[in-house]
Protein backbone atom coordinates (compact mmCIF):
# COMPACT_ATOMS: atom_id res chain seq x y z
CA UNK A 1 0.00 0.00 0.00
CA UNK A 2 1.18 3.53 -0.74
CA UNK A 3 2.35 5.85 2.00
CA UNK A 4 0.27 8.89 2.88
CA UNK A 5 2.71 11.40 1.36
CA UNK A 6 2.84 9.44 -1.91
CA UNK A 7 -0.96 9.31 -2.03
CA UNK A 8 -1.13 13.07 -1.53
CA UNK A 9 1.38 13.61 -4.35
CA UNK A 10 -0.65 11.47 -6.75
CA UNK A 11 -3.85 13.23 -5.76
CA UNK A 12 -2.25 16.65 -6.34
CA UNK A 13 -0.94 15.48 -9.70
CA UNK A 14 -4.40 14.23 -10.76
CA UNK A 15 -6.08 17.43 -9.59
CA UNK A 16 -3.53 19.46 -11.54
CA UNK A 17 -4.10 17.40 -14.66
CA UNK A 18 -7.87 17.78 -14.31
CA UNK A 19 -7.48 21.55 -13.92
CA UNK A 20 -5.23 21.69 -16.98
CA UNK A 21 -7.77 19.86 -19.15
CA UNK A 22 -10.65 22.00 -17.91
CA UNK A 23 -8.65 25.19 -18.46
CA UNK A 24 -7.94 24.19 -22.05
CA UNK A 25 -11.68 24.36 -22.52
CA UNK A 26 -11.58 21.67 -25.15
CA UNK A 27 -13.94 19.28 -23.42
CA UNK A 28 -17.19 20.96 -24.43
CA UNK A 29 -16.10 23.43 -27.10
CA UNK A 30 -18.06 23.34 -30.29
CA UNK A 31 -17.11 26.78 -31.61
CA UNK A 32 -13.95 25.29 -33.16
CA UNK A 33 -16.21 23.09 -35.26
CA UNK A 34 -18.24 25.77 -36.99
CA UNK A 35 -17.39 26.70 -40.55
CA UNK A 36 -18.15 30.16 -41.83
CA UNK A 37 -19.08 30.54 -45.48
CA UNK A 38 -16.27 33.06 -46.05
CA UNK A 39 -13.74 30.52 -44.73
CA UNK A 40 -14.44 28.24 -47.69
CA UNK A 41 -12.94 30.28 -50.50
CA UNK A 42 -11.58 27.29 -52.39
CA UNK A 43 -11.20 23.52 -52.12
CA UNK A 44 -7.85 23.70 -50.33
CA UNK A 45 -9.34 25.99 -47.66
CA UNK A 46 -12.23 23.58 -47.29
CA UNK A 47 -9.85 20.58 -46.97
CA UNK A 48 -7.71 22.41 -44.42
CA UNK A 49 -10.81 23.29 -42.39
CA UNK A 50 -11.96 19.65 -42.40
CA UNK A 51 -8.54 18.48 -41.23
CA UNK A 52 -8.52 21.11 -38.49
CA UNK A 53 -11.96 19.99 -37.34
CA UNK A 54 -10.86 16.38 -37.31
CA UNK A 55 -7.86 17.23 -35.14
CA UNK A 56 -10.06 19.29 -32.80
CA UNK A 57 -12.53 16.42 -32.45
CA UNK A 58 -9.72 13.97 -31.69
CA UNK A 59 -8.24 16.27 -29.05
CA UNK A 60 -11.66 16.77 -27.47
CA UNK A 61 -12.34 13.04 -27.41
CA UNK A 62 -8.96 12.34 -25.82
CA UNK A 63 -9.50 15.08 -23.23
CA UNK A 64 -12.97 13.74 -22.38
CA UNK A 65 -11.60 10.20 -21.98
CA UNK A 66 -8.67 11.37 -19.87
CA UNK A 67 -10.94 13.54 -17.73
CA UNK A 68 -13.19 10.52 -17.06
CA UNK A 69 -10.18 8.41 -16.09
CA UNK A 70 -8.86 11.16 -13.80
CA UNK A 71 -12.26 11.52 -12.12
CA UNK A 72 -12.40 7.75 -11.65
CA UNK A 73 -8.92 7.73 -10.12
CA UNK A 74 -9.84 10.60 -7.79
CA UNK A 75 -12.93 8.69 -6.63
CA UNK A 76 -10.64 5.86 -5.54
CA UNK A 77 -9.08 8.15 -2.95
CA UNK A 78 -12.47 8.41 -1.24
CA UNK A 79 -12.72 4.61 -1.09
CA UNK A 80 -9.08 4.19 0.02
CA UNK A 81 -8.35 1.94 -2.95
CA UNK A 82 -6.19 4.23 -5.06
CA UNK A 83 -3.13 2.41 -6.38
CA UNK A 84 -4.75 -1.03 -6.43
CA UNK A 85 -5.31 -2.89 -9.70
CA UNK A 86 -9.01 -3.24 -10.51
CA UNK A 87 -8.48 -6.77 -11.88
CA UNK A 88 -6.02 -8.31 -9.44
CA UNK A 89 -6.49 -6.02 -6.42
CA UNK A 90 -2.69 -6.02 -6.13
CA UNK A 91 -0.74 -2.76 -5.72
CA UNK A 92 0.14 -1.00 -8.97
CA UNK A 93 3.86 -0.31 -9.35
CA UNK A 94 4.78 3.26 -8.41
CA UNK A 95 6.66 3.73 -11.69
CA UNK A 96 3.42 3.04 -13.55
CA UNK A 97 1.50 5.43 -11.32
CA UNK A 98 4.19 8.06 -11.86
CA UNK A 99 3.75 7.74 -15.63
CA UNK A 100 -0.05 7.39 -15.61
CA UNK A 101 -1.55 8.29 -12.25
CA UNK A 102 -5.05 7.59 -13.63
CA UNK A 103 -4.26 3.97 -14.54
CA UNK A 104 -6.71 1.29 -13.41
CA UNK A 105 -4.55 -1.77 -13.89
CA UNK A 106 -1.13 -3.15 -13.08
CA UNK A 107 1.12 -3.90 -16.06
CA UNK A 108 0.30 -7.61 -16.11
CA UNK A 109 -3.47 -7.05 -16.03
CA UNK A 110 -3.25 -4.37 -18.75
CA UNK A 111 -1.17 -6.67 -20.96
CA UNK A 112 -3.72 -9.46 -20.50
CA UNK A 113 -6.56 -7.08 -21.41
CA UNK A 114 -4.70 -6.01 -24.56
CA UNK A 115 -3.96 -9.63 -25.49
CA UNK A 116 -7.66 -10.51 -25.15
CA UNK A 117 -8.72 -7.43 -27.11
CA UNK A 118 -6.43 -8.44 -30.00
CA UNK A 119 -7.67 -12.01 -29.91
CA UNK A 120 -11.31 -11.02 -30.06
CA UNK A 121 -10.65 -8.33 -32.64
CA UNK A 122 -9.35 -11.00 -35.04
CA UNK A 123 -12.40 -13.19 -34.49
CA UNK A 124 -14.91 -10.46 -35.38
Amino acid sequence: MLKKDKLENYKKKLLGMREQILNRGMVNRSDALTIEREDLVDESDHAAMIIQQSVSLNVQARDRFLLQEIEHALSKFEENIYGLCEDTEEPIDEGRLDAQPWTRYCVEAQEERERLAKRFARVG
